[in-house]
């Protein structure tokens, strides 16, 4: 059954979450549907600003709770939502619970499917992790399983980092420093034989080698997320990259507490130290020169075929690659469900039938493939 059709009424889509990722896929929105009359919401009223340099037909108002947001949509079935991981899950199922049409690119902790039974009774449809990775790593790997069926091991590195190691600590910000943060915090699952493992993301640090780019360390990282429940495999993991040298601090810096989430008083106020330490590195780690977009990804199926798919994209100071790419596979999303998707709870992975529609749209907005078949 396929629900979604487009009503003209007041509006003909809402975007939540005018931030980094949020802005630049209302911008590429705006650059194929200049027609349609969007409806854009954030808790922040100087976004009305950086939306006028847009030439959409846009609406802005600011928003403090899902309440509110749903008390300002209106004639509408469509909501994108780019919202800090602590609020996203509390908006989406509003959303949902409210007979929307959700596409996500936030992070959630949740697992999505605990959604599947507000999905079917409302007759709606949600697309969690619409971005870079997660995102367009499920897409790409749910596309290799749609012609193998069972796939033997799948091996995703991922990255947002500056173009070389900019000290102190090799690393600069350039998305939700919290957010950034929770990845050197939050167990990691990973697939070992079938079965499902939580590691300390920390614990053990990797060398990793990408073809053509050179060495770099990783960590595991809690990016399989739905891939886990989905996709037919033996052994899968997801290995974040970072510059040699920088693991180490972050090792450092969590054992001394500054991760902590624990409130601790300072001159009578109350302070959780991981916000404390995400604001020093956003303050003093400001973007200064263009970051590079890594994703590598490489899958071994059960009759020995190896498929190894590297691709990158380089951003500038103004406009991240990280953010970039997670806005590309976000808006190309929106894109496809605009005018309507089957009902229930749909990641990227059940996507694989338009892989090469997102492959032709990424190429064209500048990110470069290099995929090996062996």
């Amino acid at each position: 059954m396929f629900i979604g059709n487009k009503v003209l009424d007041l509006y003909d889509i809402c975007f939540i979450g005018i931030g980094r990722v949020g802005y630049l896929a209302l911008k590429y929105f705006v650059e194929k549907h200049s027609d349609y009359k969007i409806l854009a919401l954030d808790s922040n009223p100087l976004k009305k600003e950086v939306l006028n340099r847009l030439n959409g037909d846009i609406v802005f108002e600011t928003i403090k709770s899902p309440g509110e947001a749903i008390s300002k949509i209106c004639g509408l079935n469509l909501v994108a939502t780019a919202l800090p991981s602590s609020i996203a899950y509390s908006y989406v199922s509003e959303l949902l619970n409210n007979g929307l049409n959700v596409v996500d690119v936030s992070y959630i902790e949740e697992d999505p499917y605990t959604l599947s039974e507000t999905c079917i009774r409302k007759k709606v449809f949600y697309i969690p992790d619409a971005g870079f990775a997660p995102g367009f790593s499920n897409l790409y790997v749910g596309y290799i399983q749609s012609i193998h069926r069972e796939l033997d091991e799948v091996a995703i590195h991922v990255g947002g980092i500056p173009i070389k190691p900019v000290e102190p600590i090799y690393y600069q910000i350039t998305w939700n420093p919290v957010d950034l943060l929770e990845e050197y915090v939050r167990p990691a699952r990973i697939v070992v034989n079938k079965s499902i493992r939580k590691v300390d993301p920390l614990e053990n640090i990797v060398e990793v080698n990408i073809p053509n780019l050179g060495l770099y360390q990783g960590f595991y990282s809690d990016g399989l997320r739905t891939l886990i429940r989905n996709i037919n495999v033996k052994n899968m993991f997801e290995i974040t990259i970072r510059y040699p040298g920088h693991l180490d601090v972050m090792r450092v810096l969590k054992k001394l507490g500054f991760f902590n989430k624990e409130p601790i008083a300072v001159d009578n106020f109350m302070i959780k130290p991981i916000e404390y330490t995400a604001r020093i590195l956003e303050k003093n780690l400001k973007q200064t020169i263009p970051d590079i977009a890594i994703l590598y990804i490489v899958v071994k199926t059960i009759d020995k075929k190896i498929y190894e798919n590297l691709s990158t994209l380089i951003g500038d100071v103004n406009e991240s690659a990280t953010a970039k790419y997670t806005a590309l596979v976000f808006y190309k999303t929106i894109d496809i469900v605009i005018n309507g998707f089957e009902q229930g709870i749909h990641p990227l992975e059940d996507f694989y039938m338009f892989y090469k529609d997102y492959l032709e749209y990424l190429m064209s907005k500048g990110v470069v493939f290099k995929e090996q078949i062996k």
